[in-house]
């Protein structure tokens, strides 16, 4: 892979691999719902941490939102609230026909929504521009203290971000 390439397939194996870890997808949902992180961003931080100790400036994330703002506005925020909503709707019989394969409809189709945003996400992103840290760690708490800088409410977010990464490289 040239330095300017970046692998949707391989950015999106790692998301799966390192959301199942222990307390990832708990602390990105916890981003996400108490500080409107985008979990793909977020991800995303990571995966350019670990691979390539790159860390992404303010103005990267500008631009990458922007890019992915359609499939996540129209697609993936649309179908997690109606499969939120769904399963609170029939929590006591979700495991049950026909509700679990609604459940599972839904959850994919959210999953294929996220996987098509990370593709938003890295179209065009040239690598070769981006700056660099010592340490993995260090990428992804630099990237993240630059996306912080996007949000318009910070309290408690760097905190949650920290143990974001500590649950990766701890």
């Amino acid at each position: 892979m040239k330095p300017t390439d970046a692998d949707p397939a391989a950015f999106w194996d790692y998301s799966l691999r390192i959301y199942a870890n222990p307390g990832v997808a708990d602390a990105c949902i916890s981003l996400q719902d108490r500080h409107g992180c985008d979990v793909n961003v977020l991800l995303l931080c990571l995966w350019l941490a670990e691979t390539r100790r790159l860390v992404l400036q303010v103005s990267d994330f500008e631009a990458i939102l922007r890019s992915a703002a359609a499939p996540n506005e129209r697609l993936v925020q649309p179908v997690r609230e109606v499969r939120r909503w769904f399963k609170l709707w029939s929590e006591d019989a979700i495991a049950a026909e026909p509700h679990a394969s609604a459940y599972k409809a839904l959850k994919e189709a959210e999953l294929h929504g996220e996987r098509m945003v990370q593709s938003q996400l890295i179209a065009g992103m040239n690598l070769a521009a981006l700056g660099s840290a010592p340490t993995a760690e260090a990428a992804a708490r630099a990237s993240f203290d630059n996306y912080r800088k996007t949000f318009p409410e910070t309290d408690g977010a760097a905190s949650e971000l920290d143990g974001l990464v500590a649950k990766v490289w701890h």
